[in-house]
């Protein structure tokens, strides 16, 4: 299976001191649905970071898609990101003074999507909110925000999705939905994801499992 995404003696090191990741090896393959688990501050959404880079290590190298992101300046890597991997937080950062599908057709524009709004009703059709196209963020429940910002995530085709905590404000029922979703589009569409939860009763959901504690995998 072909690699996606690789670390290799991958630290972070805050100017406070804090040691937030310590020589994190990790290797993600085409089409994996990987959980990284572990307690508050031991380094999950730090290890996102680097990994999609949004954040660069203190040292050690990220090879993402085969390219070691340290050799990109930030134009270069900001073009990257644009059309090869997707973000989705705890936070949904969604544009409150446009519509469901503005936010998706705003990112598709962004990043030069043709069809996009062919794409974007497509999708949010997928994320049944084909009802909800012409409402703002604050009409909607939190669930269908973290649906629009799935959506967003989606209409550039990445090759890989980090999540971080993407169910953190919603309820179980609304993330157990959320996380069937990941699944139907790992396993239909091939993505690759990588998800940070600290929540045990989304373990089965994923293919395997990497737990960290302060900043190392054990």
């Amino acid at each position: 299976m072909r690699e996606i995404l690789k670390t290799e003696n991958l630290w972070k090191i805050y100017p406070d001191g804090t040691k937030a990741l310590r020589g994190v090896d990790f290797v993600l393959r085409k089409g994996e649905f990987v959980g990284i688990m572990g307690p508050s501050g031991s380094g999950k959404s730090t290890l996102l970071h680097l990994a999609g880079g949004l954040d660069k290590p203190t040292e050690g190298e990220v090879y993402l898609l085969g390219r070691p992101l340290s050799t990109m300046n930030e134009d270069e890597l900001a073009e990257f990101r644009k059309r090869r991997v997707a973000y989705i937080f705890q936070f949904y950062y969604l544009l409150e003074d446009f519509t469901v599908l503005e936010n998706l057709l705003l990112i598709a524009e962004l990043s030069g999507i043709e069809n996009a709004e062919e794409k974007a009703r497509r999708i949010l059709d997928f994320l049944r909110l084909s009802h909800r196209l012409n409402h703002r963020p604050s009409q909607l429940s939190g669930g269908e925000q973290q649906r629009v910002a799935i959506g967003r995530a989606l209409i550039t085709e990445p090759a890989v999705v980090f999540a971080d905590e993407p169910t953190g404000n919603i309820d179980w029922e609304e993330g157990r939905k959320i996380f069937d979703l990941f699944r139907r589009l790992n396993e239909e569409e091939g993505i690759s994801f990588v998800v940070a939860t600290h929540n045990p009763d989304l373990r089965s959901y994923f293919h395997r499992i990497v737990h960290l504690r302060d900043g190392k995998v054990v």
